[in-house]
């Protein structure tokens, strides 16, 4: 639904832009309608969205399973057990909870969680049906452990057909500072590279290995009515990315996101933003859900692969 409304869309705005150029081309109405076809798939293909999204069927959907003896939540993908799809990979995306959030993810619709209720949340089925992805929830009742962390990502590439080119990280709070250093020891364990990482706050941890920081996506997002140590924790974060690519290019925005001002920082390498820094005003530590109330941040994720 929300791909064909997305596709209509563009149709009409490419309709729009382009209507005055190819006019002047009377008779080749089959040119004009190449032309936006081109674009549509290029701006699909800009997205991480499939441009040919399979049928759904509802009887088929999957939703999150616990399992206990691993601690953690997993989601596969819609459609990944069908014979058509046996040779498929699909990405994975790893979500760390903050302190004390263990053993709930009702907040997670934005990465597919859906109540047992009988009713659709929308939310959670547009994530599922855009992005057809393994979600991965690790479970933890103290600070993270690496080690375990790294054993789970291992157990899922190696149980599961995973895309290892498109794997990405999600952290809030103490997962936010778990995401560097996760990303850190699994990359020191055997070179393992995320292709993005979206960091929600976070009190410690700013720097990452070299290879993270010249090839991993990396987007930052902090409340400026946080504790100025997070905040000065995600700024120093961002710094350190700004000086190690030294030949990005560097804009800020004044923005409005979820209904609070907000200021982004993008620093642009070979055409890709691939470092950003989201500061809200107004907004504290809670700001979890702000970034994910659209598309925009899940697009911006799943459009990047080693």
């Amino acid at each position: 639904m929300y791909f064909r409304l997305n596709l209509n869309l563009k149709l009409i705005q490419y309709n729009l832009i382009f209507n005055k150029f190819v006019s002047r081309l009377e008779g080749n109405e089959m040119v004009r309608t190449f032309i936006i076809l081109i674009l549509m798939l290029y701006s699909c293909s800009g997205t991480g969205v499939d441009p040919n999204p399979e049928p759904s069927d509802p009887r088929a959907r999957p939703s999150f399973r616990f399992d206990a003896a691993r601690n953690h939540f997993l989601l596969k993908p819609w459609n990944y057990d069908t014979p058509e799809n046996s040779q498929k990979n699909y990405p994975l995306v790893i979500f760390l909870h903050g302190m004390g959030g263990a053993g709930d993810i009702s907040y997670l619709n934005f990465l597919g969680y859906d109540k047992d209720d009988g009713v659709d949340d929308t939310v959670a089925l547009g994530f599922q049906k855009r992005y057809p992805a393994f979600v991965l929830v690790p479970q933890t009742n103290g600070e993270w452990d690496n080690s375990k962390l790294i054993e789970e990502g291992e157990f899922i590439k190696k149980t599961y057909r995973v895309d290892t080119k498109r794997i990405y990280l999600i952290g809030y709070s103490m997962g936010g500072s778990g995401s560097y250093s996760f990303a850190n020891a699994w990359y020191d364990y055997n070179q393992h590279l995320f292709a993005g990482i979206i960091r929600l706050v976070g009190q410690s941890q700013t720097v990452v290995r070299d290879s993270i920081a010249k090839r991993t996506a990396i987007w930052l997002h902090v409340g400026l009515l946080d504790l100025p140590l997070r905040v000065n924790v995600v700024r120093s974060a961002y710094n350190f990315l700004k000086d190690y690519n030294t030949g990005a290019v560097e804009t800020v925005k004044d923005t409005t996101v979820s209904g609070y001002p907000a200021k982004i920082y993008t620093l642009t390498i070979d055409k890709d933003e691939r470092i950003k820094m989201t500061e809200y005003g107004n907004a504290g530590h809670g700001i979890l859900n702000v970034p994910f109330r659209d598309n925009h941040s899940i697009d911006w994720l799943f459009r990047h692969t080693l």
